[in-house]
C-alpha cells in the first residue's frame, strides 16, 4: 500500500484497491460527504502552474533584513 493513500483510506473507510478509476473515487467521496465535488480548472486562482494550492510569494530577504536592521 502506498503511504499517501493511508489518510484517504482511514477517512473514508475504504481500500484504494477497490477503485478502478478516478471517477469511482470521486463517486465514493461524494457519497460519503453527501456533497457534489467542485472540481476547478488548474488555471484558477486556487492552484498555480507549479501545482501549489496557494500562491507562493516571493520575498526580497536581503531587503527585508536591511530594513529590520536599520
Amino acid at each position: 500500500m502506498m503511504r499517501r493513500t493511508v489518510y484517504f483510506e482511514e477517512k473514508y473507510g475504504v481500500t484504494i484497491d477497490e477503485f478502478k478509476s478516478i471517477d469511482e473515487v470521486d463517486a465514493c467521496i461524494e457519497k460519503k460527504t453527501g456533497a457534489k465535488l467542485n472540481v476547478v480548472p488548474a488555471s484558477s486562482n486556487i492552484v498555480d502552474r507549479a501545482g501549489n494550492v496557494l500562491n507562493v510569494k516571493s520575498y526580497d530577504i536581503d531587503g527585508l533584513l536591511d530594513m529590520a536592521l536599520r
